[in-house]
Order: C-alpha cells, then structure tokens, then sequence
C-alpha cells in the first residue's frame, strides 16, 4: 500500500468569497472611496481561514492552486492524488529500481477526474518505483478553464455560515454555542468529504 504526502507548491491566488461579499454577509457598512471598513484585514484573514477550515476538513481543495504529491510507489495501474478536483497534471516524475529519475510522458497516464480522490491511471501499467512525484493543479475554478470545476453553492454557504460565526464569535467557543463549527456548515460540507490513502 502506498504512503502519500501532499504539499502545497503555489497557494491560491484568490478565495471563494470576496470581501465584498463578505462585507455583504457580515452586514458591514463601508465608507471611503473606494469603500472600506475598519475590520476588512480581519475578515480578509478569516476568508482565508475558514476556506482552509473546509478544505482540510473535506480533503478537496476548493481555490485552485499548484500541488505536489509523493508516494513511495506506483499502484499497478493506478494512483490516487489524495484530492478533488483536479483540473490539470504538470509532471509524473518517478525514482525507478536503478535510483535513476524519470519523467512520465503524458501519453502514458489519463486522469479519472470522476473519482474522488481524483486518480492517475496507467494507459498501460505504471514502472517500478521507489518514489513518485506528481505535481498538478487542483481547485474549484469559475468554470472558464478546460476542465471547469464551479464550487457547489452548498459549499459556498458553508464558508459564509462559518465566516459569520467565527466573525461573531472571536473565542474557540461562546456563551451560547459549545461547538466550534456551526452544525449548518458541517451538514453542507459533508456531503463533499472524501476518503484519503488509497
């Protein structure tokens, strides 16, 4: 069975919600040209927060960024890259049983973006390896892209449920609610959670 790490290469270059959507769902009055509020850094960071909350709690990856994914072997025929969706695959790199790198070519792999976690399977069968290196881009996009993944609404009502909460409540938990993720969200991201290490 293989062990697998995965690393973020280059983070997302923007969030699933922007600040003036959250400004919007946080009813936050703006003033200025151009508009702003005092708290926008805060809730700037708990976009951010809360996308990384769900992310890691789903094991999708919902802003689209560059990845790298290790394993200490090739399945015979295929691989998982241990996330959802997948959009695009840079490099398929290997350690063969000589120590030696090599560098798949494309034509030797297709990427079932059905399952979830998405795999790399073999056109044929994959090499003996010590180690595979997979670099790739994985994310929700706007659905402009050759393989357009738009985030599901669900999703996006769970951030804003989570950006609310966690803009109102400052503490790990409150007076009123003993939980730290609101039951809404949870229920709208469950549905999403996938089954890592196979």
């Amino acid at each position: 069975m293989a062990v697998y790490w995965l690393k973020e290469i280059t983070a997302p270059t923007s969030e699933p919600i922007s600040l003036e959507e959250a400004r919007l769902h946080l009813r936050l009055d703006t003033s200025g040209s151009p508009p702003s509020h005092p708290d926008d850094s805060l809730v700037s960071s708990l976009i951010t927060a809360v996308r990384q909350n769900a992310e890691d709690y789903t094991g999708i990856k919902i802003a689209s960024g560059t990845f790298e994914m290790r394993a200490d072997s090739f399945k015979d025929f295929e691989i998982s890259l241990q996330t959802w969706p997948v959009t695009s695959v840079t490099s398929v790199s290997y350690v063969d049983l000589s120590n030696s790198t090599q560098t798949l070519a494309s034509t030797e792999y297709t990427l079932d973006t059905y399952a979830r976690p998405v795999r790399l399977k073999a056109t044929t069968t994959f090499p003996a390896a010590k180690e595979v290196t997979i670099r790739f881009v994985a994310g929700c996009t706007d659905g402009q892209s050759p393989n357009p993944y738009p985030m599901p609404k669900s999703i996006k009502a769970a951030l804003l449920l989570m950006l609310g909460h966690l803009y109102d409540n400052r503490e790990a938990v409150s007076d009123i609610q003993s939980y730290e993720r609101p039951m809404g969200a949870t229920y709208l991201l469950n549905p999403y959670r996938i089954k890592l290490g196979m």
